[in-house]
């Protein structure tokens, strides 16, 4: 609504500038669901001979990014090296984002290397697409070259070593990270990281642990958490501590059915066929949010 707001406001402006249509795209990079009138007016831009900035090409790769459209980031990438400008950090880690969402890791890196500037975010983003292509090892690796560049990390960074750690199967380096953000920096654990250091330890088979930590922790469990704890003790066979985190999840949101479809699954995989049919039942007769892709069989 505010972005249609905006584009009234410019479309009743007579003349056009530069700043007004960054101004715009910028807006546009942020909803992801105007990226194709970002595009539109990219081109509007070209057509106009108003040039192109730094800070529109980051907006542009953003917006990239959000559609998941390497060809046009490719494009606005070379278009970036024809106009031999200097680039900013930001732009340097709107390309390594917009590479890493795009699956292109090795670009992704090849633009880290190069880049002459690196700030906090030009180290997380690469940790971020390291741990989404599951090389955890790598992430550690470049956590701790980051460090001995000088570079401080922040909470996204910790955040995004223990997804990377989690999802590699690094339970051990995955609570080293956790323990060096808490006593070495000082920073204050969010929800956030604490969900994902459950999940590591729930994926390593450390149900007990990862109950415990849930349930003594200083911020309020949320479903992410849960629904993590659920899923763990689906895999590893745990159909009491399975029950307990269903409970909670219930008791948060009692229609989301993908609960009932994990809660059925383990029941169905331990042999207890009577209390899966009565799951299905509570789901047949609850839920309305059915998710593609999942079964109860």
């Amino acid at each position: 609504m505010r972005m249609n707001s905006a584009r009234l406001v410019y479309d009743s402006t007579l003349e056009h500038d530069l700043i007004s249509c960054t101004a715009l795209i910028n807006g546009y990079s942020l909803e992801r669901s105007s990226s194709r009138e970002a595009s539109e007016l990219f081109s509007q831009i070209d057509r106009m001979g108003l040039g192109v900035d730094n800070v529109i090409l980051s907006s542009m790769l953003n917006i990239c990014a959000n559609m998941a459209s390497l060809s046009s980031g490719r494009q606005i990438h070379a278009r970036a090296l024809k106009s031999q400008s200097d680039h900013d950090v930001a732009f340097g880690n709107a390309l390594i984002d917009m590479y890493g969402k795009s699956g292109e890791l090795e670009d992704a890196r090849r633009v880290f290397s190069e880049m002459q500037h690196k700030d906090v975010i030009s180290w997380t983003s690469m940790i971020v697409n390291y741990g989404k292509h599951g090389h955890g090892n790598v992430a550690i690796t470049l956590y701790e070259k980051m460090e001995d560049h000088g570079v401080k990390p922040n909470d996204v960074t910790y955040l995004s070593l223990l997804f990377a750690c989690s999802h590699s199967g690094l339970t051990t380096k995955g609570l080293k990270v956790f323990n060096s953000m808490v006593s070495r920096q000082g920073i204050h654990p969010r929800a956030e990281h604490y969900s994902c250091v459950i999940d590591l330890l729930a994926r390593g088979g450390l149900l007990e642990e990862a109950y415990d930590l849930a349930c003594n922790m200083d911020v309020k469990p949320n479903k992410s958490l849960w629904g993590a704890m659920l899923g763990a003790c689906r895999i590893h066979g745990n159909t009491f501590l399975g029950e307990v985190s269903a409970g909670y999840l219930f008791g948060m949101d009692p229609d989301l059915s993908v609960n009932y479809v994990v809660l059925a699954n383990m029941y169905a995989a331990a042999g207890l066929w009577q209390d899966a049919w009565k799951t299905r039942k509570l789901l047949e007769q609850n839920s309305t949010k059915k998710f593609a892709g999942y079964s109860l069989v």
